[in-house]
């Protein structure tokens, strides 16, 4: 590139600034969602990236359960019900990800079909899923794990290296979706991987051979 053409470039990028505006996220009729989902705050996708960031400190508030199914929602939750799309792509259309939530009250299972948290135990497992002392402190933790059979028969042939890739990049993509649904919400979160006590967690789950503890994601109130 010439002098000449460097100037014109630069001169054409100063003047043109790429703007990013503001999307808003529109309130989901609820003939085609369910409540919880149509309940989520009216904020801007703008105001969602730039409100995004991880908190590692939370108020000992308990999330409310209404507030909690909207961020399950947001993770992995049904958007269009005549084909039961996800909220949340995934590889080869696994849809493996299944997401566990880890309270004082107990060890819950998320229902995607139904937006709705079915109790699968009474322990706490909150300070045995990390040796990280603020993970046992928030209110809610939110476990991810991939459907190991579920994820083989998507992407049959693929090896195990692939498939560790793809369940750990399905289960980010919810926990984003999550980060940005914390922000409408007025709550706080973190995701975590190399601190999380995966088989330990395994074991407190029962999982099946083949599953994948991805990461887990605490929430609560920020401070």
């Amino acid at each position: 590139m010439t002098d000449f053409n460097r100037r014109l470039f630069l001169a054409a990028s100063a003047s043109a600034p790429v703007a990013l505006a503001p999307i808003a996220l529109a309130p989901i009729a609820l003939a085609t969602a369910t409540p919880a989902a149509a309940a989520i705050g009216d904020i801007t996708l703008k105001a969602a990236l730039e409100g995004r960031q991880s908190s590692r400190r939370f108020a000992p508030t308990p999330v409310a359960e209404d507030a909690l199914l909207r961020l399950l929602w947001a993770a992995n939750g049904i958007n269009r019900p005549d084909s039961g799309g996800r909220t949340s792509p995934s590889w080869r259309s696994a849809n493996d990800t299944i997401i566990y939530v880890a309270t004082a009250e107990g060890l819950f299972r998320h229902a995607h079909e139904t937006n709705t948290l079915e109790k699968i135990g009474d322990t706490d497992i909150r300070a045995e899923s990390s040796d990280s002392a603020f993970v046992s402190r928030a209110p809610a933790l939110l476990i991810f794990v991939s459907d190991g059979e579920a994820l083989r028969k998507a992407a049959e042939g693929a090896d195990e290296q692939a498939l560790a890739v793809g369940a750990h990049v399905n289960a980010a993509i919810c926990a984003q979706n999550v980060y940005l649904a914390c922000v409408a919400e007025g709550l706080g979160t973190c995701l975590i991987g190399g601190a999380a006590n995966r088989e330990a967690i395994a074991k407190a789950l029962e999982l099946p051979e083949g599953s994948i503890v991805t990461y887990i994601q605490p929430v609560g109130t920020a401070r």
